[in-house]
């Protein structure tokens, strides 16, 4: 009687053991296939956003394509750019004008920021008269910084400036 129940004990065991490890085994599929459907999931979202960004490239205007160079400098792109926003009131070209400068240090884009800024300020010949000081002296600072860079059309209207008697101070 006592080998009985030591034969049942041990038949006990191993049961449970095999209780354990049919449960291990199960938590370990369960994992690998909860493991393997992230994994299929995250790369078809992957690919369905590269197919997006594909559908939205192919619809780009030969501005955006542009705009897109310009972001990286591109001075040919900047100046294609320029050219595009003669439709558009001046203020709209502004950023990328400052962007090109501070950005690239880009000589032309300077005077483009003053230019820019006198159009939008008032288009007319006189508009720096009447701007604000602060707003003045800004796009002023845009027009000596293209000038000191070699930008001619830049000096020439500096000179135009001295022959329209705007103060030396506002030059200097």
């Amino acid at each position: 009687m006592v080998a009985r129940l030591l034969v049942m004990k041990e038949r006990k065991k191993a049961k449970n053991k095999l209780i354990t490890m049919k449960k291990a085994l199960f938590f370990l599929i369960t994992l690998a296939v909860g493991i393997l459907i992230g994994y299929i999931g995250f790369h078809l979202h992957e690919n369905h956003q590269l197919a997006e960004v594909n559908r939205n490239k192919a619809k780009l205007t030969p501005q955006d394509s542009l705009v897109m160079k310009v972001w990286q400098g591109d001075t040919n792109a900047y100046a294609k750019l320029h050219g595009e926003y003669r439709d558009y009131p001046p203020q709209y070209f502004l950023f990328w004008a400052m962007y090109m400068a501070n950005k690239y240090d880009y000589a032309y884009a300077y005077e483009d920021v003053f230019t820019t800024m006198q159009e939008t300020y008032y288009n007319t010949d006189s508009a720096i008269f009447k701007m604000d000081d602060k707003t003045r002296a800004f796009a002023l600072g845009y027009l000596k910084t293209a000038a000191q860079k070699g930008d001619t059309s830049a000096v020439n209207l500096l000179n135009e400036m001295r022959q329209k008697h705007v103060p030396d101070e506002w030059l200097k």
